[in-house]
């Protein structure tokens, strides 16, 4: 069946199953990064202005606190938004 011979309710039924698909591969992405991640673990993400480096202070079912470097800001990121960072030595 084309999608332009659907009718709405048809339409409205798919968008509900496809809705529902997303939101079951988005759940299954969190937890495989939740997996990576722990308290104390230095990550960086892309921010509005660039990359923050910060460290994970929290980690709730489908989103993480993170500590900004500078020590004055938290954000609160999607798990699969975030990069744990090697260290260095």
């Amino acid at each position: 069946m084309r999608i332009d011979d659907m009718s709405i309710d048809q339409l409205l039924e798919l968008n509900k199953y496809i809705c529902r698909r997303i939101d079951e591969l988005q759940d299954r992405e969190n937890l495989q990064a939740l997996s990576q991640l722990r308290v104390g673990l230095k990550v960086t993400f892309e921010g509005r202005e660039g990359p923050v480096l910060g460290i994970v202070t929290k980690i709730n079912r489908k989103s993480v606190i993170v500590l900004g470097d500078d020590g004055a800001r938290q954000y609160k990121i999607s798990p699969g938004l975030l990069r744990p960072l090697r260290d260095v030595k």
